[in-house]
């Protein structure tokens, strides 16, 4: 039985569900693993999770559960993020491969549809998959499988011989045999004799997989307690200590190095970048009762392109096959989404190995999401939308703010991103003529669409002053202004020597913290300086900063996470749900819709309070013909919609989109990014180099986590603190030795340490006036 017709779309509600499946937990996250053995799906030990056999085939079930807020209560329904995969090892039967597909839509029907399906083959899993094993050293690929009758499992304590490959996600390969014939001097070997791990590095092996090795040897031999670990480098072997030599020469002799040593290099799987072909969407149907998949468009994609009535592929080359379901899409379209992948992947000639995935309209990962130029979803913010109304953190915050309550829960202010009351001080240049005018002080929170600035904001805690640098770009500023902005932030970064942060803001995404600024006076107009060199003839022109009468849409309920947005002078533009402020040569109203609250509305009168005049409260329905007649166009419908659920602010929405991480690289020759799924503070990225933090001055704000530093410099997270060694920052510059076995780094005083990398201790520490 091949996967192609293993029975896909034989699921549904009249077969009897598979009891391996009774064991998954009801709305909560986790990771489930199954093997197939004897064409049934039996449970993998935690202990186990991780190591995959060669010749046996997977099915992997992986649910994430996503808080909808950061200060709900336990009781707040969150989102649970479902993915299936089927797992097939290169050595494993087309009837194992095809009863794990079989068993992934089996479980996809329990799911009631709701998970997102991958095909999985050994040697090219998704990013995703090799991320649910980042905290076990990655994934082992073992000999052997159950059709070959190999039952064993990792706690055998016979030696074996594991290849290792990748930088961030590892790959370890049990080779064949324990023989020089298996081993490359471009790659990196562990010996694992169990009571010994040597670490055998290529001449030719990169950096990175050399400190991965290092980390998965460091892991064994901390689960087992009693395990050496002995680092080589190719043509170094002689000298090892005499016993060390010997115990290594019992399995690996030397005098059949030269003879049998394998002189190939293979490229670093992490580090390959195909050539980016043209995405192409077909359209599957099956209304002839025939499967027809026609080619409907060649990239760039758009959200639009897909209907909700039919099934699509998406065909990414070698990245991969995505089939996208609609939701009105027939019941036999959804289940045999996946089998008319695999019938379009041999069609087309892909190779096996090819990754395949299965998305349902409305559950679509970002990995897919990504995929497309513009990915517009129905219930996106428009405008101000729902972020800057009311919720359970914001009404903490308003009442009152303590900022040394930020310093000292650090995990609070990270959630919140407020790393002070936005009391300090403030310094703000707008661009004109591509360069950074200082704004005057009157004008603070006076910001134009057309326009882009930059701030330089300074504020203090106990013991340290620290530099924020925004740059804001307005929707309509030019191409040129927003470069302009850019490089300026680079430049006021170097006059204080790099020490500040920079943080990029686009128009309508402005974070809590760059609103707080302006304590509730921030307002943003049309228009603006028009510059660029397209605008040159226009440099004089400010359409908006003399209008008399304008309109303010106000969101807010407190001084920290107010603002106000210009719109159209059109009664059109009002909402039942907020607060207005009309200027008028004359007087101020504030117009207030029924669905706006008592907090809104005060937050309105700070915004009307810009000019001296006392507001005329306005409340919908109440209106004078008098307030009418300020609107060129008279009175007219507006939204007067009840509000559908209750709106989040700023600060409970921070969760419903998590943070995502990239790797972005141009040492190919083109510059690519690639996601990091699943990544923690303390990733092993390889050019930066985390210390322990219990002696040194560091900053509060958790995303001030990293800093980047030289191609040498590396992150271990397990090194002996010392009572001198004081840094100023959460990060730490640091070199290793050739052999990766040392780093150095030094403190703030001019001390210099030198850490042992594989015990973890402090090998010598050399004073300033050392020479």
């Amino acid at each position: 039985m091949s996967e192609s017709d293993s029975g896909f779309g034989s699921g549904g509600g009249g077969i009897e569900l598979d009891p391996a499946f009774a064991s998954i937990p009801k709305n909560k996250s986790c990771l489930c693993i199954w093997r197939v053995e004897n064409f049934k799906l039996v449970a993998v030990p935690r202990e186990s999770h991780g190591i995959f056999f060669k010749g046996d085939a997977y099915v992997i079930y992986h649910a994430e559960e996503i808080k909808k807020s950061t200060g709900s209560s336990s009781t707040t329904p969150s989102n649970l993020i479902q993915h299936i995969h089927f797992w097939i090892g290169s050595e494993a039967t087309q009837d194992e491969a095809g009863v794990a597909a079989y068993k992934t839509v089996e479980l996809d029907d329990h799911l009631l549809g709701n998970a997102v399906q991958h095909r999985e083959v050994q040697g090219n899993e998704s990013e995703r998959f090799l991320s649910y094993f980042k905290s076990r050293g990655g994934v082992t690929y073992r000999q052997g499988g159950i059709a070959s009758g190999f039952h064993r499992h990792q706690s055998t304590n016979e030696p074996r011989l594991f290849h290792l490959k990748g930088r961030h996600t590892v790959r370890l390969f049990e080779m064949p045999a324990i023989d020089w014939s298996c081993i490359s001097r471009g790659d990196v070997y562990l010996l694992d004799l169990n009571e010994v791990i040597f670490i055998w590095n290529g001449s030719k092996s990169n950096r990175y997989e050399r400190l991965q090795a290092m980390q998965r040897a460091k892991q064994l031999r901390d689960e087992r307690g009693r395990t050496n670990i002995v680092i080589i480098e190719d043509g170094e072997e002689m000298k090892m200590t005499k016993d060390e030599l010997k115990l290594f020469e019992s399995k690996l002799p030397l005098k059949d190095k030269k003879l049998n040593l394998n002189e190939t290099i293979d490229d670093n799987d992490d580090d390959k970048r195909f050539d980016g072909a043209h995405i192409k969407l077909y359209k599957c149907s099956d209304e002839s009762g025939t499967l027809k998949v026609t080619e409907k468009k060649v990239g760039p994609l758009v959200k639009s392109d897909l209907e909700s009535e039919d099934a699509y592929i998406v065909d990414n080359g070698a990245y991969g096959i995505w089939v996208w379901v609609g939701r009105r899409s027939n019941p036999k379209e959804r289940r045999e989404a996946m089998r008319n992948a695999l019938g379009f992947l041999q069609k087309k000639g892909y190779p096996k190995t090819t990754k395949v995935c299965r998305v349902i309209d409305g559950g679509e990962p970002m990995e897919f999401i990504a995929l497309f130029k513009t990915w517009l979803d129905s219930n996106a913010q428009k405008g101000l939308g729902k972020t800057y109304t009311k919720g359970h953190i914001a009404k903490m915050v308003s009442s009152q703010f303590d900022v040394t309550t930020m310093h000292l829960h650090p995990q609070l202010a990270a959630a919140t991103q407020m790393p002070d009351d936005g009391s300090g001080k403030k310094e703000i240049y707008r661009i004109e003529q591509f360069k950074m005018i200082p704004y005057p002080e009157s004008m603070h929170g006076i910001f134009f669409s057309g326009d882009s600035f930059v701030i330089q904001y300074t504020y203090n805690d106990q013991q340290h002053s620290y530099t924020l640098i925004y740059f804001w770009l307005g929707h309509h500023s030019s191409q040129d202004e927003q470069g302009a902005a850019a490089i300026g932030a680079v430049e006021l970064d170097k006059k204080i020597n790099g020490t500040g942060t920079i943080i990029r803001v686009v128009q309508d995404k402005e974070p809590l913290h760059f609103m707080a600024m302006f304590h509730g006076h921030m307002i943003i107009f049309k228009h603006g300086k028009r510059s660029g060199f397209r605008n040159l003839q226009y440099n004089d022109e400010n359409t908006s900063e003399n209008d008399d009468t304008y309109l303010l849409q106000v969101r807010g309920l407190s001084k920290y996470d107010t603002k106000a947005v210009q719109v159209d002078l059109r009664a059109s533009s009002l909402n039942s749900n907020d607060c207005f402020v009309l200027f008028t040569s004359q007087c101020v109203y504030i117009w207030c819709g029924k669905g706006s609250t008592g907090d809104e509305r005060e937050m309105s009168k700070v915004v009307a309070s810009s000019k001296s005049k006392e507001p005329i409260m306005v409340f919908e329905g109440q209106e004078k013909d008098e307030f009418w007649s300020h609107f060129p166009s008279g009175k007219e419908p507006y939204a007067s919609d009840k509000r559908l659920s209750e709106h989040q602010s700023a600060l409970t929405s921070i969760n419903d989109h998590p943070a995502r991480l990239y790797e972005v690289s141009n040492a190919s020759g083109h510059t690519t990014a690639i996601e990091i799924p699943n990544f923690t503070q303390f990733f092993n990225i390889s050019n930066v180099m985390n210390f322990p933090k219990r002696h040194s001055c560091l900053r509060s704000i958790e995303f001030y986590c990293m800093s980047y530093c030289t191609p040498e410099g590396i992150l271990l997270n397990s090194m002996e603190s010392h009572d001198d060694f004081k840094v100023a920052s959460d990060t730490v510059k640091a070199v290793l030795s050739p052999d990766s076995t040392y780093a150095c780094a030094g403190g703030n005083d001019g001390t210099v340490f030198i850490w042992n990398t594989t015990t973890g201790k402090i090998e010598k520490v050399l004073n300033k006036e050392h020479s």
